[in-house]
């Protein structure tokens, strides 16, 4: 370098750890020494121009970090990423404790069937009324997550089912009624946190299926999340992957118990999944919660139903979150078939179930276990294969015919499914049933 040292030169070094820019300008040199105070200052001034913009980018992007990573809502609690890509908002760790193994295995099962990163999800369980009634849907969606699913605890959803009644029947409810309501059996309890789980696993597949699959129009709403008309996969592999996800077996049961009442399957595979009407009130029940209603067929209420196919309080189920099998005046469970009132309590049957809901149940059952038998068959690689194959509009009824995979007889197919589900062994019924002495009161009821 000259001696003279003819030269000036303006280094701009930018800190990405703290989000701070520093300019830092050498001027050397008898030239340099010689500039005039008003030329330094215009370099010195393009230079932070030129930084200025770096500083604004840093402290933006530090914010957006920080704000992703406070996402948080009042009355709750955040638990991030207890399940990957899933953020849990309760009271307490102790409160989404139950619903965590399900939600992981489901979560699992959907990453081995998709080679792709699933949308982040937000699960609320709220412990009272207020947290529920705090949340906004839109809100949590505008904060990063993809879909959200809003549950609550048994406690708050026994709360819920009893204004229901009072809504009905005014304060005339029995005290013995609301004693048993308020004190379920330890086992009920239990079943009903078992079943919310499930519920919440059936309904993370459906969430992701939609938010994942449902193109640049799509809405999500959660009081439409088990509604298949919003994923563009055919009707039977929503189901199919929903149950495959949750180990849902309530629909496998009732078509092994009406087989010869079955669709063909390649009716099932090409058909939409029967609609249910949600405000369905035959015999007092309820139907389901989605456009296409819910196949939870219980009894049910004076007057309303609720249920999973359970027994319940007098006039029926109650379901919807305690299981089946009911308290003493209450229906003994069931599938949708009248039974003679029994002793010892067991009283009302509950309704017999539409034939729309009874459509719906065997249309599941059969798409269920069309699932199973085709995964079993053709493993993960298969079954994955088959989802690319619909997911570009074509029908499944092409990829099934091809000669490598089911060939064109859809009589061998029937009778190759047909043989398949009568090796399965029957699924069990996974809601305990209270037992009740002869004075009809439960043995295993909480004390205290």
């Amino acid at each position: 370098m000259a001696a003279h040292g003819r030269w000036a030169m303006g280094v701009c070094a930018r800190s990405l750890g703290s989000g701070a820019a520093v300019a830092v300008f050498f001027i050397g040199g008898r030239s340099a020494r010689m500039l005039r105070m008003t030329r330094t200052s215009r370099i010195l001034s393009l230079g932070w121009l030129l930084v200025a913009p770096l500083v604004a980018l840093t402290a933006l992007s530090g914010a957006d970090c920080a704000h992703a990573q406070a996402v948080s809502f009042k009355n709750f609690n955040t638990f991030h990423n207890v399940v990957p890509g899933v953020d849990f908002f309760a009271s307490s760790r102790q409160v989404i404790a139950p619903y965590e193994k399900a939600a992981a295995e489901a979560v699992a099962k959907l990453k081995g069937l998709f080679d792709e990163d699933l949308p982040k999800g937000a699960i609320f369980i709220c412990s009272n009324l207020a947290q529920k009634d705090s949340l906004y849907e839109p809100v949590v969606l505008k904060r990063g997550y993809s879909w959200v699913l809003i549950s609550v605890t048994p406690e708050v959803r026994m709360q819920e089912t009893m204004a229901r009644i009072r809504s009905r029947i005014g304060d005339n409810m029995p005290e013995e009624m609301r004693r048993r309501m308020s004190n379920p059996p330890r086992d009920m309890a239990s079943g009903a946190e078992q079943q919310a789980a499930g519920e919440m696993a059936r309904d993370i597949a459906f969430a992701v299926l939609q938010s994942m699959l449902g193109g640049a129009d799509f809405r999500y709403r959660s009081s439409r999340v088990t509604d298949v008309v919003k994923s563009p996969l055919p009707d039977w592999l929503d189901v199919g992957i929903a149950a495959y996800a949750s180990g849902d077996t309530e629909a496998i049961r009732y078509l092994r118990a009406n087989l010869d009442q079955a669709f063909s399957i390649e009716d099932v595979i090409g058909m939409s999944r029967p609609f249910v009407s949600t405000s369905s009130d035959q015999q007092g029940g309820s139907g389901g919660s989605d456009g296409g209603g819910a196949g939870e067929m219980g009894g049910g209420f004076p007057g309303g139903g609720m249920g999973q196919m359970g027994g319940g309080f007098p006039g029926g189920g109650m379901g919807g979150g305690m299981p089946g099998g009911g308290f003493p005046g209450g229906g003994a469970g069931g599938q949708g078939t009248r039974t003679k009132p029994k002793a010892g309590g067991e009283g009302m049957p509950p309704r017999v179930l539409s034939k729309a809901e009874q459509d719906r149940l065997l249309f599941d059952g059969q798409a269920i276990t069309f699932f199973e038998f085709f995964l079993q068959k053709f493993g993960a690689g298969g079954m994955k294969q088959l989802i690319q194959y619909v997911r570009q509009g074509k029908e499944t009824r092409e990829y099934l015919v091809q000669p490598d995979v089911l060939g064109d007889n859809f009589a061998q197919i029937e009778s190759d499914w047909s043989a398949w589900l009568n090796e399965q062994p029957m699924p069990a019924d996974p809601r305990p049933k209270p037992k009740f002495n002869n004075a009809g009161n439960s043995n295993n009821r909480n004390r205290g």
